[in-house]
């Protein structure tokens, strides 16, 4: 029987922050479940909100439904909309490279950061992702012949020294991770904060994301970010655990165009080695906004980082298409 393990990094958000005026929020998921044969399907929404003294208004919307072999080459995709060059990426591995042929296929969806291309470059991550619940399930796990040949020191919780490694080494199997009963992160004074996501069906695999950009501090000269993601999975019984989640804030620099004061929170993790990868948030301070994605790939790696932090600071990315909207309302 494989053991279990319970982080001590179990503190995960039981709200979301209310949205101000002269705000636009932006919130996604993706939800990974297995048909028997082992096919991965993958659904998602995503959704720009913007917050007005007139009230509530939609900014866009999109969806997506894809299928994955057991192996994660694209086998289809159905999304809404549907731009020209959609059609390119079946066939592709959903893995590394890919968001370099996403990119290349739909050039006018990366160049606008639109909720679409948010959703079609999560796919990567929630192939990954879904193999948590193929463990939680007994379906997969790690021997001890194969752990040997498992690359370490790639992020904070795949340490040499570190729990789960030093698990698979002693034991021959990794630790199943526990994490806590996922809150309702809806508000109650707030039901469209979000957008509708629904229950998390048995034995499936949820992320959703959330960003806001709204005002900052009184000289007008900021804008004010807050963003964070969530990893969920359902058992059996339909209870919803988290496995993964950090939530960060930081400021906008308007007049440079830079991230400042960039702090992320960990939330809940499943290794107690995790947390020490949030200081790489501030590797972000000063930077420009449309090199964030590049500065991620480039120099956030190795044991001071975490493979997920990195993919929630990736995500701030859209911040100038979000920066934009704002604008275009201010001048409407």
């Amino acid at each position: 029987m494989v053991d279990t393990f319970r982080s001590d990094v179990k503190d995960p958000q039981v709200t979301t922050p209310a949205r101000a005026v002269g705000s636009i929020r932006r919130t996604s998921h993706v939800q990974m479940s297995f048909e028997p044969d082992g096919t991965l399907v993958i659904d998602g929404v995503a959704r720009d909100l913007a917050t007005t003294v007139a009230g509530s208004s939609i900014r866009g919307a999109s969806t997506i439904h894809a299928r994955l072999t057991d192996r994660h080459t694209l086998l289809g995709i159905d999304t809404q909309p549907s731009p020209l060059g959609i059609e390119r990426l079946v066939g592709v591995l959903v893995g590394p490279g890919f968001r370099a042929t996403l990119n290349d296929a739909l050039p006018e969806e990366h160049a606008a950061s639109t909720p679409l291309f948010l959703l079609l470059d999560d796919l990567p991550v929630a192939a990954l992702i879904s193999g948590y619940a193929l463990m939680y399930s007994g379906k997969i796990g790690v021997d001890r012949e194969a752990g040997r040949h498992l690359k370490s020191d790639i992020c904070a919780g795949w340490r040499s020294d570190g729990t789960m490694m030093v698990a698979i080494r002693v034991t021959g199997a990794m630790p199943t991770p526990v994490g806590p009963v996922a809150p309702d992160l809806i508000r109650p004074d707030d039901p469209i904060g979000w957008h509708d996501i629904g229950p998390l069906p048995a034995g499936s695999m949820r992320r959703r994301r959330l960003i806001d950009v709204g005002p900052g501090v009184d000289d007008g000269g900021t804008l004010g970010v807050f963003a964070m993601f969530r990893d969920t999975h359902a058992d059996e019984s339909g209870i919803e655990t988290v496995v993964h989640e950090y939530s960060l804030t930081a400021w906008i620099d308007i007049a440079s165009g830079t991230l400042v004061d960039c702090v992320a929170v960990p939330r809940v993790l499943p290794w107690n080695e995790c947390p020490a990868a949030a200081t790489s948030a501030r590797q972000l301070d000063g930077r420009g906004l449309g090199e964030i994605r590049e500065v991620v790939r480039r120099e956030l790696r190795g044991t001071s980082t975490c493979t997920h932090l990195n993919d929630l600071l990736r995500s701030l990315g859209d911040l100038p298409a979000l920066a934009s909207q704002l604008e275009a309302g201010r001048t409407a």
